[in-house]
């Protein structure tokens, strides 16, 4: 006999606990203090258990059969209703614990020993400016693709694009993070293509070709702090990018062997890098040695955080000698790649010293050595030729270097 939502109504209580049968295992327990609670008994590796399914009349009796129902299709599957329930409990609690900002924290500490640290203080800065006040109190499993859309939009639309485009990487790295952890099912950054207008690309100014005599003639006449007059000659000989350069600790030169061997924790791409040292650039090196040889860092500073030289003060010497908004650290790299490549010196070459990513992941794991020999004198060459430019009156580059590489 089943029950009807008028007898569990009329129900009273009593002075003992008692239930009111339904069917298939549904009852209603009634308590002296009057409180009506529905339970389903059952039957799981030959012990009978019970579970409570909420209480009456908040809970329907046609919601606690549904309730009971979904209960007996666990069995049938081999599932033990109560373990599912503390289960699921479990997986709401880490859920609301899970919220973005948490795991984005979590996965940025684990990224960043990988990374250098303003690298990774700068992701945390941005995540927090653009992504933390939107998603950050969000349970990870409930941010949904048209609520990362919006955050992605609203940046694109101020005329912040490339933000956009870091911004929209940092989401679905997070959601990856969480996927391969089971902390969500699936990444709804992941699939984003076309929301944004392509990115500029970012051009570093660089002086022509034709003024680095001049440039190279200011550098050799600057007055100014002696770490950073090496540190601007080093980045035109050796064109590594400025953070490369300034964080140099002198365990990576061998001097003996005219290299420096920049390990993968301070290269923008993670792979190690040797760096080729021309004889212009050890002499520059030596000099170097009575002033801070007994350091950590070959450009040690005692007034920064991360005891080495700013990367400011290479820029700023450079606006001294009258080239601001004209020529930055990164721009060494370019006018090297420009010159080497009108040289023609092979484009491998160049890349390799370089050190721009290669596309073949397997083949860049293995190659940081590759055309060593060449490189060695390719620098030496370009050392020589940096020479001629600063002792020359203005002639062209190809009359300095008449013999053409390849």
């Amino acid at each position: 006999m089943v029950l009807t939502t008028l007898q569990i109504k009329n129900a009273k209580e009593k002075a003992k606990l008692y239930r009111l049968a339904d069917a298939s295992g549904l009852c209603i327990e009634i308590k002296p203090s009057g409180s009506k609670l529905w339970r389903y008994r059952y039957r799981a590796n030959g012990k009978q258990l019970m579970i409570g399914l909420g209480k009456w009349p908040e809970v329907t009796l046609e919601q606690a059969r549904k309730k009971r129902d979904e209960a007996k299709a666990q069995l049938a599957d081999g599932k033990n209703p109560s373990l599912e329930r503390k289960a699921q409990k479990l997986r709401r609690m880490a859920e609301g614990e899970n919220t973005f900002e948490r795991v984005a924290r979590s996965f940025i500490a684990i990224k960043a020993k990988g990374l250098n640290p303003h690298y990774a203080e700068q992701t945390i800065t941005r995540m927090e400016q653009y992504i933390f006040p939107k998603l950050g109190a969000l349970p990870i499993t409930e941010i949904t693709t048209p609520d990362v859309v919006r955050v992605i939009e609203k940046i694109g639309e101020a005329g912040t694009v490339e933000t956009a485009h870091k911004i929209k990487r940092l989401i679905s790295q997070t959601f990856r993070y969480a996927v391969r952890r089971g902390m969500c099912q699936y990444n709804p950054a992941a699939d984003l293509w076309g929301i944004l207008p392509p990115s500029e690309e970012k051009h570093h100014p660089c002086i022509p070709p034709a003024e680095m005599p001049e440039l190279l003639r200011k550098m050799a006449d600057y007055n100014g702090d002696p770490l950073t007059v090496a540190a601007i000659h080093l980045l035109a000989l050796t064109f590594v990018r400025t953070g490369e350069l300034i964080g140099a600790r002198w365990e990576e030169i061998n001097l003996a062997k005219a290299e420096w061997h920049i390990p993968k924790e301070r290269m923008k791409m993670k792979r190690p890098h040797i760096v080729p040292l021309s004889k212009q650039a050890i002499a520059i090196l030596k000099g170097l040695q009575p002033l801070t040889g007994d350091k950590e860092h070959v450009f040690h500073s005692q007034r920064g955080k991360s005891k080495h030289i700013s990367n400011t003060a290479v820029l700023m010497a450079l606006r001294r000698m009258g080239y601001q908004g004209r020529m930055t650290g990164h721009g060494f790299r370019t006018m090297a790649s420009t010159i080497l490549n009108e040289q023609n010196y092979k484009a491998d070459w160049i890349e390799r010293q370089l050190a721009h990513e290669d596309g073949d992941k397997v083949r860049s794991a293995y190659n940081r050595a590759e055309y060593l020999l060449e490189r060695k004198k390719m620098m030496q060459d370009y050392a020589d030729l940096l020479e001629k430019m600063r002792e020359s009156n203005g002639a062209n580059i190809h009359t300095l270097n008449k013999k053409v590489k390849s």
